[in-house]
């Protein structure tokens, strides 16, 4: 048998080794396809991620590239600052001064066949505490819950797990929103017999609009950003002024707060952060990749 001469085969060998490490250097920098994107403003690095408000056990472990930025940084962003529970015991301090009269909470009025969906999403002592209070802090119970129905916890929140994460790292926690900022976006007033109407019809399609979801989640938790936009944009008609204006409030209104937050944390404090809010904020008319580029900064996907 031939013998390759041992001057070649190292010089094989070396060939060899080098196309691995190019190969594995290509494969480093290639940009993934989660939410995720990076961004220099003043001398400070912002990591931009996405998040979803819901997930399964077998969402989990996340991507690398999430949990491999969130290591590179020094302090973490999110759209509110305090803990799950602690957000709950805000909200609920906050809906006092909507409380009801015992004989106008909202059980006494629900068709009993309403009342028992709900439990199937809402723990019952926090559905009972929601009863006594005017309907628009049950209808965003709802609109927060649902993901139950289709195999989803909002306890396994991606926002909940960078949270928790984050305590136990003791990084620090930027919120940029506080808790009265979003709950606006949810109040409406109207007479009671409106209000449980509404709720009425919340619970009826609670089913329906949870499964219209599923497209949104698995797109988000198999990493397709095309699919993402699309499922996101399609729900919403933008030609629409009413549409439009819930747009403008729920979404750019608050693109713009925070990019003039980044600007201002950069300015004052120089460091390294990871980003984490709602993935819709990095998509759509006027998102914070589209402010930020306007500003001058270059958004680099990673």
């Amino acid at each position: 048998m031939k013998r390759t001469h041992p001057v070649k085969r190292i010089r094989f060998l070396m060939i060899l080794l080098g196309l691995i490490i190019s190969v594995s250097s290509c494969t480093e920098k290639e940009p993934s396809s989660c939410v995720i994107w990076k961004t220099e403003i003043n001398g400070s690095t912002f990591y931009l991620a996405g998040s979803i408000h819901t997930a399964r056990e077998a969402d989990y472990p996340l991507p690398d590239v999430y949990i491999d930025h969130y290591k590179k940084a020094d302090k973490v962003i999110m759209e509110l600052k305090k803990s799950f529970d602690e957000i709950q015991n805000d909200i609920f301090s906050y809906a006092q001064k909507d409380t009801l009269s015992p004989e106008d909470y909202l059980n006494n009025h629900l068709k009993p066949e309403s009342i028992e969906m709900l439990k199937q999403v809402i723990e019952e002592d926090k559905l009972e505490k929601c009863f006594k209070y005017e309907g628009w802090l049950l209808n965003m119970t709802i609109s927060g819950m649902k993901s139950k129905l289709i195999g989803y916890d909002p306890m396994l929140a991606i926002d909940k797990y960078f949270h928790d994460m984050a305590i136990k790292d003791n990084k620090e926690i930027i919120g940029l929103d506080d808790i009265k900022t979003q709950l606006v976006l949810f109040e409406f007033d109207a007479p009671l017999p409106m209000q449980v109407q509404l709720l009425e019809n919340a619970v009826s399609v609670m089913q329906a609009q949870a499964e219209k979801e599923v497209p949104l989640y698995e797109a988000y938790f198999s990493n397709n950003l095309t699919m993402f936009e699309e499922e996101f944009l399609k729900s919403m008609d933008l030609t629409n002024p009413q549409v439009k204006q819930a747009y403008d409030q729920v979404f750019v209104s608050r693109n713009k707060s925070w990019v003039n937050k980044f600007e201002k944390l950069a300015e004052e404090n120089p460091a390294t952060y990871f980003v984490l809010v709602g993935s819709g904020h990095y998509f759509g008319p006027d998102n914070v990749r589209e402010l930020l580029e306007e500003r001058g900064y270059t958004v680099e996907k990673i």
